[in-house]
């Protein structure tokens, strides 16, 4: 990943949709959206035609702030509707009118010279029916200029996309333009890749991204969704083999990597970000005070599961959280952590949020195993506990997943512990990992996975 000093400025760049302050539901109205969107000859804006059947909207509202100010207009019949802040107005509407707007893109941060490819937040043209409804079928088409293609990670049929009431609220990442797309199935998940630039070679991708599935399927013998996309996006970055990662989960889950343009795809698989930024899918989205938790087990999973996997040895999974811990102790500000990990981006206190996490995720699995003689394990108790949110993309608090890790393993000391994780100031005290009487546990950690790490399911089309 990028040197830790850099995450806050790709965050910001990544990540600035804040979403609406208020949304009003429509508590009982049920209807269906459709949009299609043209995109530019020059990838810098589209038109958008959004038709709603069953739906009277008083209005069309974007996703956040910044694309209020890349509105251009909106139409009726060609006829200029008002606007205000970047909201379309549409008191007058009649019900099943179709309305049309246009909106410029902001530009690309992830636009390679070389390539003639975007890669956008739907934040940037999709505006959506205010009041909003309790239920809402959604359709979307694609008009890219030339042989141009699309890569989205919602369900479609026909090139006709069905994401779910979520893409309004939450950003995903879109490609448009002329890109390698590849298609395969790894652990019964569909995969689709993106890929803008020439390196790592498809084959190589494939590779790459099949090992990593798999590796992070193995916490359950399956993996928590049944489809994903990955955007790869080259960088020349010498100092790591893969310089970033980023989920994100509006309508679908998506995966933004940044491999080294000189990365050997051993040195793709042996490396981390991917299984991080996969781990995280084994939780739901948390609000920013309680990402301690969700980064902390990512955190974990990304040293554990590569061991297990044969990634990594045991004893460079042990050394490399051992060494993650002292860089946490030395970073923050001495906050209670849940303060750290909401301040994080503009403080930099990432080392002592990610490695206190961490320690969490060690001590809970360390119990864990110790109570039930290696029966119940931090890797089976998410694996059980992930069904209570499923691909559930709204914010979600820490105590909601601590009752649900602590009723998965019938263990009533781990919302406790999380709570005094988050609230304590200090750096938890973590010098009991080296203590001989936890050799054997240990060892069970970081042993190779019974049966490998191959889940069944794995196929190409």
């Amino acid at each position: 990943m990028l040197n830790i000093g850099r995450i806050a400025g790709l965050l910001c760049l990544v990540s600035c949709a804040h979403g609406a302050d208020r949304v009003t539901v429509l508590p009982h109205s049920a209807g269906v959206a459709h949009y299609t969107v043209t995109i530019f000859d020059n990838l810098g804006g589209a038109r958008v035609r959004a038709c709603f059947h069953g739906l009277a909207p008083a209005g069309l509202v974007p996703m956040d702030r910044g694309a209020a100010r890349r509105l251009r207009g909106a139409w009726i019949d060609g006829i200029p509707v008002e606007t205000r802040d970047g909201r379309i107005l549409l008191s007058q509407q009649p019900p099943h009118e179709c309305v049309e707007y246009e909106t410029q893109f902001e530009r690309s941060r992830f636009r390679l010279g070389d390539s003639s490819a975007v890669i956008l937040s739907q934040s940037q043209w999709l505006w959506r029916p205010e009041p909003f409804p309790a239920e809402v079928r959604t359709s979307v088409r694609f008009a890219v200029p030339g042989d141009g293609r699309v890569s989205l990670s919602w369900p479609q049929a026909n090139g006709v996309y069905q994401p779910n009431r979520n893409v309004f609220f939450v950003e995903t990442f879109g490609v448009f333009g002329a890109f390698n797309r590849q298609v395969f199935s790894v652990a019964n998940t569909r995969v689709e890749v993106a890929r803008l630039g020439a390196t790592p070679l498809e084959g190589d991708v494939r590779r790459w991204l099949t090992r990593a599935v798999q590796t992070t399927a193995s916490v359950g013998g399956r993996f928590p969704l049944d489809r994903l996309q990955f955007v790869i996006v080259p960088v020349d970055d010498p100092g790591a083999e893969v310089a970033f990662g980023m989920v994100r989960r509006g309508g679908g889950s998506s995966i933004l990597l940044l491999p080294s343009v000189d990365a050997q795809v051993a040195e793709l698989e042996a490396d981390w970000v991917a299984i991080h930024e996969l781990s995280h899918l084994w939780l739901p989205r948390l609000h920013a005070r309680d990402r301690w938790l969700s980064e902390g087990i990512a955190t974990y999973l990304q040293e554990v599961l590569r061991a297990r996997c044969g990634l990594q040895s045991s004893d460079r999974a042990w050394s490399r959280i051992r060494e993650g811990f002292e860089r946490g102790r030395r970073s923050g500000s001495g906050r209670p952590l849940a303060d750290e990990s909401l301040s994080m981006n503009r403080t930099g206190a990432y080392q002592r949020v990610y490695w206190a996490g961490t320690a969490f995720a060690l001590e809970t699995d360390l119990r864990l195993r110790r109570r039930s003689n290696g029966e119940t394990t931090l890797l089976t108790v998410l694996n059980d506990a992930q069904r209570n949110w499923q691909e559930e993309a709204r914010l979600v608090s820490a105590s909601r997943v601590l009752e649900a890790l602590e009723q998965a393993s019938g263990a009533e000391f781990i919302a406790a512990l999380g709570e005094g994780y988050a609230a304590s100031s200090d750096f938890p005290d973590t010098s009991y990992v080296d203590s001989p009487e936890y050799d054997d546990v240990r060892a069970q950690i970081s042993a190779p996975a019974h049966g490998g790490c191959t889940v069944n399911g794995e196929s190409s089309r």
